[in-house]
């Protein structure tokens, strides 16, 4: 499994790719984000691995360039509870994000989880895995998306979130059991998925009270409306 680090820090990229490395990972670290961008380019490594403040070329630029070109999966490296970059690295394009000072361990599981999701890992999506309500489609074995017959992208992450909603339209999904779904691994982030699902919402098109709108229910979890509701 071939990982493409880019950190500043060149202390926090040695320690950092000698623990991904102790973890079974093969890792190429890059100081730069232009020096990132061009390196995931020749590698086209399985997963990418950005800090947010790269000199040449920031890490959430970085991150939209791929994004125009590759569902690569990509993590956010960010200053623990800087919300505003978490917000943006989602909204760029990334599918996770984790926290400095990194765990290591957590860092390794959320890149398995991330690859397993890819079907670079034991868990392969099997063949048929269609969802299907209020004229959203999702077929998850080759994460297309359509809304009343249109082409919707979403990235893979979304596209897990929807089918695991719309898989259980009209009901409500906890966010707890939601969160286990879509990322694989225990402590996940509620954060992460009501951001994810914002960007759901807005590319769906959908109004609140509309079927097929996405509601929050508070303290419990969502659920994929089937049903006109007030707004």
């Amino acid at each position: 499994m071939r990982v493409l680090l880019a950190e500043d820090d060149t202390d926090m990229l040695d320690v950092t790719t000698y623990a991904l490395r102790k973890y079974g990972f093969t890792v190429t670290g890059v100081t730069d984000g232009a020096a990132a961008l061009e390196r995931w380019q020749r590698d086209q490594p399985d997963v990418v691995l950005l800090d947010v403040n790269l000199p040449h070329m920031s890490g959430m630029d970085v991150c939209k360039r791929i994004r125009q070109k590759s569902a690569t999966p990509i993590i956010m490296l960010t200053a623990m509870g800087d919300e505003a970059h978490v917000v943006e690295g989602l909204e760029s394009g990334a599918d996770d994000y984790v926290g400095k000072p990194v765990s290591y361990r957590e860092l390794a599981m959320r890149i398995r989880a991330i690859l397993r999701r890819q079907g670079s890992g034991s868990d392969v999506v099997s063949p048929g895995l269609v969802a299907e309500a209020c004229g959203v489609r999702i077929d998850l074995e080759v994460h297309e998306v359509f809304r009343a017959g249109v082409p919707v992208r979403l990235t893979r992450l979304e596209t897990r979130i929807l089918f695991f909603l719309v898989s259980n339209a009209g009901r409500v999904v906890p966010t707890d059991r939601l969160i286990d779904l879509v990322w694989n691994y225990d402590g996940g982030d509620g954060f992460a998925l009501k951001t994810h699902i914002s960007h759901i919402r807005a590319k769906l098109g959908l109004e609140r009270g509309e079927p097929g709108y996405i509601s929050a229910v508070q303290q419990v979890g969502y659920t994929f409306e089937t049903t006109p509701s007030a707004r």
